[in-house]
Order: structure tokens, then C-alpha cells, then sequence
């Protein structure tokens, strides 16, 4: 055998620990102990041995020390807060569409002599996406509240008009107690501007202080990519802005309410998960 039982134990720990980051190191490191070169394939079935597998790397935000610190308070802070306190909470947030993209990987078969791309094995793209819109919408435990299709230039004095249309008449679509409702947000500018902050405080609108890059913590990005991956199942690109529009409005107002709770459901295990990180970032 090429290489040793030791060796391979010690590359797959170095894989998970992340001190050996690609195959292609672990073939130089096999190389420098052992004095042999092993295929790619061949380092892929060691891994496998040791019971490692591959994963994509997912994007998250690259959070400075600072933040994590921050990530962490708010994670210890909100770590005794059950489901009934998590529902008081009103997520909102904005996501960028655009009218001819795709969201999730699709793939296609084919025999290894298949040479020529077919029109099935192919994603169309096309010069700038063919437009975009920008989608404010809001979410709460009871359902999701309203959605609407903002202006090009979103300022602070547009950020206010979305809150005072959209806000209140969700939070009262849904009977939530206006004395214990509380309504999160991120820190965008247009968001922590002194407009936004004095509606809401004239509108007696309790805040949840949000800490800064915590996308995997607000679950209203779940909402997005669920409606991202919903868009990506038409055959057919919209024929203009306003039927993509039309597409978002049908998938957001059928959204099932299984799933909104079990986002809201999984609050407490990403505190605790944020926690235990130290405020790094989780699987979410």
C-alpha cells in the first residue's frame, strides 16, 4: 500500500480541522511524508474511509472580530428566549430579483461520448439579466404580512413610506399586540436613519436591536431563497418586470405556514448555535 494507515488518518484530520484546505494539498503533504504520489480520486476514497465527505462551501459574510463579539452578546442575550417571545418579532428585509436569473444548480445527464450541448443542458443568460426589481416584504408568525416593489432609489424618506404602509397594517392584519409587538431590522443605512428611527418611535414601535453581517440569524433570508428557488421552477423567464412581479406576489402570498413556523421554530437552536460559535457564523 502507498500510504499508510497513519497518513491517511492525519490528512483527514487535517481536512477537518481545515489546516489541509484542497486535495491537491493533501497530495503534497502525502508526497513530503511518504514519499509518494497518490491520484486525486485515490485521496477522495481515503477521505471517504475515515468518513468525510464533500461539501460546497457555503457563502457567508466575513465577519470581522468585532462583530462576532457582538454576534455573541445578542446570541447570549436572546439564548432563554422561547418560540411564544420569538413570535412578538416582526422580520422584514428588501432582496434584489432579477428577471432572467437562476437561483438554485440544475443539472442534466449525459453519456461521457455526448459531446455537443443540447438546448436542455443549457442556462440561458442574458446582457444584464434582463432588469431587476427590488422586493421589500415582511414576515410573521401567523403568516407572511405585506410585500411591495420598491422605487429604483431607495433613501430613507422612501424607507418610511414602506413602514408606515406596510408595518401596522400587517402587525394589525394578525391581532399582534401592539404592547408586546417588536420589530427587527438590520443596520442598513436606510434603516437606522434618523427618519426611520423617529416614525418609529412617534408610531411607539418597539426595536429589536439586530447585531451587524447576520443574515444566517434573520430568517426572512430563508423567505427569499424559498421564493428565489419558487421562481426558478417557470419553464418560461417573465416577459417583463411587471409579470415577475406578478410571479413574486403568487409564491409570497402562498408561502405555507409550516414552513414560516418552523423558521420560527429554529430561533432558539441558532442562538445557541451562534453562542456556541463564539459568533462565528452556522449552518443557516
Amino acid at each position: 500500500m502507498k500510504v499508510s494507515k497513519a497518513t491517511r488518518m492525519t490528512i483527514a484530520r487535517q481536512m477537518r480541522l481545515g489546516k489541509l484546505s484542497s486535495i491537491h494539498e493533501a497530495q503534497r503533504y502525502i508526497e513530503e511524508v511518504d514519499g509518494s504520489h497518490v491520484q486525486e480520486r485515490t485521496i477522495r476514497k481515503y477521505l471517504r474511509q475515515e468518513g468525510l465527505k464533500a461539501y460546497v462551501q457555503p457563502r457567508k459574510p466575513d465577519l470581522t472580530k468585532d462583530q462576532m463579539t457582538a454576534r455573541r452578546n445578542f446570541a447570549k442575550e436572546h439564548m432563554r428566549w422561547t418560540v411564544d417571545d420569538w413570535m412578538k418579532v416582526m422580520f422584514p428585509d428588501e432582496t434584489l430579483i432579477c428577471r432572467v436569473g437562476h437561483f438554485g444548480r440544475k443539472f442534466y445527464y449525459r453519456a461521457p461520448e455526448d459531446k455537443r450541448l443540447l438546448p436542455h443542458q443549457i442556462r440561458k443568460s442574458k446582457q444584464g439579466e434582463g432588469g431587476k426589481i427590488m422586493v421589500w416584504g415582511c414576515l410573521t408568525y401567523f403568516g407572511v404580512g405585506d410585500a411591495c416593489w420598491l422605487p429604483d432609489k431607495m433613501d430613507s424618506e422612501a424607507y418610511v413610506d414602506v413602514l408606515r404602509d406596510n408595518v401596522l397594517s400587517s402587525r394589525d392584519w394578525y391581532d399582534m399586540d401592539p404592547s408586546t409587538f417588536i420589530y427587527q431590522h438590520d443596520n442598513a443605512p436606510i434603516h437606522t436613519s434618523r427618519a426611520a428611527k423617529t416614525f418609529l418611535t412617534e408610531a411607539n414601535i418597539s426595536v429589536l436591536e439586530w447585531p451587524a453581517n447576520s443574515p444566517d440569524v434573520n430568517i426572512i433570508e430563508n423567505i427569499w431563497a424559498y421564493i428565489k428557488k419558487r421562481l426558478d421552477d417557470y419553464t418560461e423567464d417573465p416577459k417583463g418586470l411587471d409579470e415577475l412581479w406578478e410571479r413574486v406576489q403568487e409564491i409570497w402570498t402562498t408561502i405555507p405556514i409550516d414552513v414560516i413556523r418552523h423558521l420560527y421554530e429554529s430561533l432558539p437552536r441558532r442562538m445557541k448555535m451562534v453562542y456556541e460559535n463564539h459568533g462565528g457564523s452556522i449552518r443557516y
